[in-house]
Protein backbone atom coordinates (compact mmCIF):
# COMPACT_ATOMS: atom_id res chain seq x y z
CA UNK A 1 0.00 0.00 0.00
CA UNK A 2 3.07 2.81 1.03
CA UNK A 3 4.23 1.53 -2.60
CA UNK A 4 0.88 2.95 -4.46
CA UNK A 5 0.93 5.83 -2.30
CA UNK A 6 4.33 7.03 -3.22
CA UNK A 7 3.88 6.31 -7.16
CA UNK A 8 0.71 8.37 -6.97
CA UNK A 9 2.97 11.53 -5.45
CA UNK A 10 5.54 10.77 -7.91
CA UNK A 11 3.01 11.11 -10.96
CA UNK A 12 1.43 13.98 -9.16
CA UNK A 13 4.58 15.61 -9.18
CA UNK A 14 6.50 15.09 -11.70
CA UNK A 15 3.66 15.91 -14.21
CA UNK A 16 4.71 19.12 -13.92
CA UNK A 17 7.01 18.73 -16.95
CA UNK A 18 3.85 17.88 -19.03
CA UNK A 19 1.44 20.55 -18.43
CA UNK A 20 2.07 23.88 -17.23
CA UNK A 21 -0.99 25.96 -15.54
CA UNK A 22 -2.94 28.36 -17.40
CA UNK A 23 -5.35 30.63 -14.77
CA UNK A 24 -6.85 32.20 -17.94
CA UNK A 25 -8.31 28.50 -19.17
CA UNK A 26 -10.16 29.11 -15.43
CA UNK A 27 -11.64 32.30 -15.98
CA UNK A 28 -12.45 31.59 -19.71
CA UNK A 29 -14.67 28.55 -18.05
CA UNK A 30 -16.33 30.71 -15.95
CA UNK A 31 -17.60 33.44 -18.35
CA UNK A 32 -18.83 30.82 -21.32
CA UNK A 33 -21.26 28.27 -21.70
CA UNK A 34 -22.84 26.14 -19.01
CA UNK A 35 -20.85 23.35 -20.72
CA UNK A 36 -17.53 25.30 -19.75
CA UNK A 37 -18.91 26.00 -16.06
CA UNK A 38 -19.77 22.12 -15.12
CA UNK A 39 -16.59 20.02 -13.78
CA UNK A 40 -16.59 16.44 -13.79
CA UNK A 41 -13.73 14.25 -12.26
CA UNK A 42 -13.93 10.59 -11.18
CA UNK A 43 -11.36 8.85 -8.57
CA UNK A 44 -11.63 5.02 -6.69
CA UNK A 45 -9.96 3.12 -4.60
CA UNK A 46 -8.90 0.18 -3.35
CA UNK A 47 -7.00 -1.73 0.10
CA UNK A 48 -7.06 -3.91 2.74
CA UNK A 49 -5.95 -3.37 6.65
CA UNK A 50 -7.39 -4.95 9.59
CA UNK A 51 -10.74 -3.76 11.43
CA UNK A 52 -10.71 -2.51 15.04
CA UNK A 53 -12.29 -6.30 16.00
CA UNK A 54 -8.70 -7.91 14.60
CA UNK A 55 -10.48 -8.69 11.23
CA UNK A 56 -8.46 -8.85 7.49
CA UNK A 57 -10.45 -6.68 5.09
CA UNK A 58 -10.47 -5.75 1.73
CA UNK A 59 -12.27 -2.83 -0.26
CA UNK A 60 -12.72 -0.84 -3.39
CA UNK A 61 -14.47 2.41 -3.82
CA UNK A 62 -15.46 4.74 -6.53
CA UNK A 63 -16.43 8.33 -6.79
CA UNK A 64 -18.00 9.90 -9.26
CA UNK A 65 -17.89 13.60 -9.06
CA UNK A 66 -19.95 16.76 -10.80
CA UNK A 67 -20.15 20.95 -9.65
CA UNK A 68 -20.75 24.19 -10.75
CA UNK A 69 -17.97 26.65 -11.13
CA UNK A 70 -19.90 29.38 -9.33
CA UNK A 71 -16.46 31.62 -9.52
CA UNK A 72 -12.97 30.89 -11.45
CA UNK A 73 -12.36 29.62 -8.51
CA UNK A 74 -14.69 28.71 -6.38
CA UNK A 75 -17.06 25.34 -6.84
CA UNK A 76 -19.77 23.87 -5.62
CA UNK A 77 -20.18 20.25 -6.47
CA UNK A 78 -21.65 16.61 -4.46
CA UNK A 79 -19.51 13.22 -5.02
CA UNK A 80 -21.64 10.38 -4.90
CA UNK A 81 -19.52 7.34 -2.86
CA UNK A 82 -19.87 4.00 -3.40
CA UNK A 83 -17.57 1.23 -1.16
CA UNK A 84 -17.64 -2.60 -1.15
CA UNK A 85 -16.15 -4.11 2.03
CA UNK A 86 -14.95 -7.68 2.13
CA UNK A 87 -13.96 -9.53 5.16
CA UNK A 88 -12.75 -13.18 4.58
CA UNK A 89 -12.41 -14.41 7.68
CA UNK A 90 -15.86 -14.35 8.51
CA UNK A 91 -17.48 -14.61 5.22
CA UNK A 92 -19.25 -11.08 5.24
CA UNK A 93 -19.71 -8.41 2.69
CA UNK A 94 -20.52 -4.69 3.08
CA UNK A 95 -21.61 -2.26 1.19
CA UNK A 96 -21.68 1.63 1.42
CA UNK A 97 -23.10 4.21 -0.11
CA UNK A 98 -23.47 7.80 0.11
CA UNK A 99 -23.64 11.55 -1.25
CA UNK A 100 -21.38 14.08 0.00
CA UNK A 101 -22.17 17.73 -1.09
CA UNK A 102 -18.64 19.66 -1.03
CA UNK A 103 -17.21 23.58 -1.51
CA UNK A 104 -13.74 24.15 -2.84
CA UNK A 105 -11.79 27.27 -3.34
CA UNK A 106 -8.69 27.15 -5.50
CA UNK A 107 -5.22 29.83 -5.14
CA UNK A 108 -3.14 29.11 -7.88
CA UNK A 109 -3.29 24.91 -8.34
CA UNK A 110 -3.55 24.45 -4.35
CA UNK A 111 -7.09 24.10 -3.43
CA UNK A 112 -9.27 23.54 -0.25
CA UNK A 113 -12.55 21.71 0.31
CA UNK A 114 -15.21 21.62 3.17
CA UNK A 115 -17.36 18.43 2.51
CA UNK A 116 -20.27 16.63 4.28
CA UNK A 117 -20.45 13.21 3.95
CA UNK A 118 -23.58 11.42 4.45
CA UNK A 119 -23.27 7.59 4.44
CA UNK A 120 -25.91 4.57 4.41
CA UNK A 121 -23.75 1.45 5.55
CA UNK A 122 -24.97 -2.01 6.21
CA UNK A 123 -24.94 -3.38 9.86
CA UNK A 124 -22.78 -6.30 10.82
CA UNK A 125 -26.30 -8.50 10.60
CA UNK A 126 -26.61 -7.54 6.68
CA UNK A 127 -29.85 -6.49 7.38
CA UNK A 128 -30.55 -3.36 8.37
CA UNK A 129 -28.83 -0.06 6.92
CA UNK A 130 -27.94 2.76 9.59
CA UNK A 131 -26.47 6.52 7.77
CA UNK A 132 -22.97 7.64 9.47
CA UNK A 133 -21.93 11.93 8.85
CA UNK A 134 -18.65 13.25 8.47
CA UNK A 135 -17.69 16.36 7.90
CA UNK A 136 -14.25 16.80 6.19
CA UNK A 137 -12.12 19.58 5.64
CA UNK A 138 -8.45 19.31 3.91
CA UNK A 139 -6.26 20.52 1.42
CA UNK A 140 -5.29 19.59 -2.60
CA UNK A 141 -3.22 20.31 -5.07
CA UNK A 142 -4.67 20.30 -9.12
CA UNK A 143 -1.74 19.11 -11.43
CA UNK A 144 -3.12 20.54 -15.00
CA UNK A 145 -3.44 17.93 -17.89
CA UNK A 146 -3.92 20.19 -21.22
CA UNK A 147 -6.81 22.69 -21.36
CA UNK A 148 -9.37 21.03 -18.83
CA UNK A 149 -8.23 18.48 -17.72
CA UNK A 150 -6.31 17.53 -14.08
CA UNK A 151 -4.55 15.12 -11.90
CA UNK A 152 -5.64 15.93 -8.24
CA UNK A 153 -4.38 14.98 -4.76
CA UNK A 154 -5.87 15.73 -1.66
CA UNK A 155 -5.57 15.21 1.90
CA UNK A 156 -9.07 15.15 4.50
CA UNK A 157 -9.84 15.30 7.64
CA UNK A 158 -13.14 14.18 9.70
CA UNK A 159 -13.91 17.15 12.13
CA UNK A 160 -16.35 14.21 13.72
CA UNK A 161 -14.43 11.66 14.11
CA UNK A 162 -15.14 9.56 17.05
CA UNK A 163 -12.17 6.63 18.21
CA UNK A 164 -13.53 3.25 18.05
CA UNK A 165 -16.23 4.53 15.29
CA UNK A 166 -17.41 3.44 12.00
CA UNK A 167 -14.56 4.99 10.48
CA UNK A 168 -10.86 3.74 10.50
CA UNK A 169 -9.36 6.76 10.61
CA UNK A 170 -10.07 10.67 10.55
CA UNK A 171 -7.92 11.35 7.58
CA UNK A 172 -9.31 10.74 4.12
CA UNK A 173 -6.81 10.91 1.18
CA UNK A 174 -7.77 10.79 -2.62
CA UNK A 175 -6.19 11.03 -6.05
CA UNK A 176 -8.41 11.46 -8.60
CA UNK A 177 -9.20 13.16 -12.47
CA UNK A 178 -11.00 16.13 -13.23
CA UNK A 179 -11.99 17.44 -16.44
Amino acid sequence: MKKLVLLACAIVFSIGSFAQYNRSNRQNSSSGSIMDKLYFAGGGGFGSGTSAGGFRYNYFSLLPTIAYRVKPEFLLGTNVTYTRYSYPDVGLSITQFGVAPFARYYIQQLFFQVEYDKISSATLDNQTRKYYDRFLVGVGYAQPLGKRGAINAMGLYDLLYKQNGVFQSPFVFRVFFSF
